[in-house]
């Protein structure tokens, strides 16, 4: 009775409103406010956000390979990505693209710069490219092809440690993921960082899950209207035993909480960090025929030891809910429920149900009191504008002949006199605390750093000499008998 009624106001609406209206959009207002009224992750999905959604989830897109920044109306390639058209091309970190298929493009918007570089996979492109040592600009032809997203955003090694760090859940993350292991060579431990990370595929996080557990371990079960399903591990094809230290905040979700949830359950390994998000509820994606979509939940996640990932909610309180402050709170000022605290399946220690993923070992991130401004300027993308001139003085291939290595360059490198005063005037500023200019020297030290090694050398740099989280994690994931004594206590 209810969908006829809906359907009778468009049919007035069409048949006799006093002016012609398209009814596409009032639909559509429709549609979001219905879905608003439900739990705060089921949501209208229109064309853009349901190509984004695909793209994330695959974990790839058609397009040349390249990070860029728009720096003074232009744009700069930040880095390259290896096996990539323009790697292929020749296409070098600081060089200046100036058109694209004879489209100029100095003082466009970065998403448009992006609509032009992306298309249909290998689609043809010319561009234009003005670099350092050449007296006029060079013209490029490329094929775009479909470029992987790695959801691996860093990895290396501290001494016996191994980091590695996990953007999001796209498809092919369990083949990242071990590739990226198998590199850190012969490591006594290992951390896997998960800060920030809001989920993706429940595939991409059943399979990393997997090689953690032995096989017919419960990984996640799922709860809907009629019908439960558990989710285990399948084969023993790869089953790490490296002890293991996984990294989680307020901003984990999704996958990122089945994989720790797991973890956790299982006394696989130590969990530090914030209580993470607590998202919990299974979306599908249900196509609309016209491009568009919904996201609308189906069921509920449960963690191996029958916790209910997703935190409290109020049906349409999705504002609130995102903005709840409580899961930014330590651990033991969040009241329990003692019906809900389960245990885990090895030890029988006390895990934490409510929603979300109560660590092991809490860590605060307090300590970092940086200034306003200087926040402003960081968020201003000032240090990536700032080496970009000065690597526009300083050729990043002669950095790399003094400092062959990542950790010759971090021990040895210094931000001088003349990379301080380029900062100083992107930032507007010269006034800072004792704390501010540590950050400021660490921060030009890593995105040097990125621009001379890559990328990874920029987690690198700023995780052993800033991130008071991921050093907190390494004395955990070096200490045998503190990580043995967490997994066993009761």
């Amino acid at each position: 009775q209810q969908i006829q009624k809906l359907n009778f106001v468009y049919q007035q609406i069409r048949n006799n409103y006093v002016d012609d209206v398209p009814l596409e959009p009032l639909v559509e207002e429709a549609i979001k406010a219905t879905l608003k009224e439900l739990d705060p992750h089921s949501q209208y999905l229109d064309r853009e956000a349901m190509e984004s959604l695909s793209r994330r989830l695959s974990g790839e897109y058609a397009g040349i390979g390249i990070r860029f920044l728009m720096h003074k109306d232009t744009l700069v390639v930040r880095s390259v990505i290896p096996s990539s058209p323009a790697h292929k091309a020749g296409i070098l970190p600081n060089d200046r693209i100036i058109s694209v298929d004879n489209q100029t493009i100095t003082g466009i918007t970065s998403d448009s710069v992006a609509t032009l570089l992306r298309g249909n996979n290998d689609s043809r492109l010319s561009i234009r490219v003005v670099r350092r040592g050449k007296s006029s600009p060079v013209n490029i032809n490329l094929r775009r092809t479909n470029i992987e997203q790695s959801a691996v955003s860093a990895s290396y090694r501290i001494g016996d440690v191994g980091y590695i760090a996990i953007s999001a859940f796209s498809k092919p993350l369990a083949n990242e993921f071990y590739a990226a292991y198998k590199n850190l060579g012969d490591i006594k431990s290992l951390i896997l960082d998960l800060r920030n990370n809001g989920g993706g595929a429940l595939t991409a996080a059943i399979d990393l899950t997997s090689m953690f557990l032995k096989k017919g371990e419960l990984i996640v079960s799922t709860e809907g209207r009629d019908a439960k399903h558990d989710f285990c591990k399948t084969q023993d094809r790869i089953s790490l035993t490296i002890p293991l230290v996984v990294i989680i905040n307020e901003n984990s979700a999704s996958a990122s909480e089945i994989f720790a949830g797991a973890i956790q359950d299982h006394d696989r390994g130590v969990v530090v960090g914030h209580t993470s998000f607590g998202k919990g509820l299974v979306q599908k994606v249900i196509d609309l025929k016209d491009g568009t979509g919904i996201s609308l939940t189906i069921a509920r996640y449960k963690t191996p030891s029958g916790r209910t990932i997703q935190r409290p909610y109020k049906m349409g309180k999705g504002e609130e809910y995102m903005q709840d402050s409580l899961r930014y709170a330590h651990p033991d000022s969040i009241p329990y429920d003692s019906k809900l605290i389960f245990r885990t399946l090895h030890s029988g220690r006390k895990v934490y149900g409510g929603g979300g993923i109560t660590p092991d070992i809490y860590i605060s991130t307090d300590s970092i009191k940086l200034s306003a401004s200087l926040i402003d300027a960081y968020n201003s993308a000032a240090f990536e504008h700032t080496v970009i001139d000065y690597c526009d003085m300083v050729n990043p291939d002669k950095l790399k002949e003094l400092y062959p290595t990542i950790e010759e360059f971090n021990t040895r490198f210094m931000a001088d006199a003349e990379l301080l005063d380029i900062f100083y005037l992107w930032a507007g500023n010269t006034e800072f605390s004792d704390t501010d200019n540590r950050f400021i020297r660490t921060m030009l030290k890593t995105v040097v750093a990125e621009m001379v090694y890559g990328e990874n050398a920029r987690h690198y740099i700023y995780g052993i000499g800033f991130d008071h989280t991921l050093q907190q994690s390494i004395s955990i994931a070096a200490n045998e008998e503190l990580m043995h004594k967490y997994l066993t206590q009761h």
